[in-house]
């Protein structure tokens, strides 16, 4: 499939062009993810669009949601973007095998309903996802590497 990597730039131009050739490599367009624009023209051209939900953003964009047992501010862009263009969602994992080769893991694809209250279908959406990606963290616990705090918008 043809990839779209959305990332966000490094302040230092230097690790941003190494970081970005290295995806460039395996055939992946960037963008960053100011460039809500181009990843609607790339979906148009029948690219597919890679983002992380595992993030924490800012308290005015995101939608609280459950993740652990605790309430976290979780990234609403995939389900917005789906519901907006009529796509589907793949959830997409990558996890490592014993002999020392990686599987991919592509979990059935997560269509955005449609109603009268978008905010609603977005929320919705988005707490179906962050539940798949909590059972895949809590399946390979060990793979999920992580270095950035999930929940810190929550705190005062």
């Amino acid at each position: 499939f043809p990839l779209v990597g959305v990332a966000m730039k490094q302040k230092e131009a230097a690790m941003d062009r190494f970081i970005n050739d290295y995806r460039q490599l395996v055939g992946m367009h960037i963008t960053y993810k100011t460039g809500v624009r181009e990843m609607f023209q790339m979906l148009q051209k029948g690219w597919a669009i890679g983002l992380i939900m595992d993030q924490d953003t800012s308290r005015h964009d995101g939608v609280v949601l459950d993740f652990f047992g605790r309430p976290t501010n979780c990234v609403v862009g995939p389900a917005s973007i789906a519901r907006f263009r009529d796509v589907p969602i793949l959830p997409i994992f990558i996890t490592r095998e014993a002999n020392g080769h990686h599987r991919i893991l592509v979990h059935d694809a997560v269509f955005v309903e449609k109603t009268k209250d978008k905010q609603e279908d977005i929320r919705r959406t988005t707490a179906e996802l962050m539940k798949i990606i909590e059972a895949h963290i809590r399946r390979y616990p060990e793979e999920w590497f992580w270095l950035h705090d999930r929940w810190k918008s929550m705190r005062p």
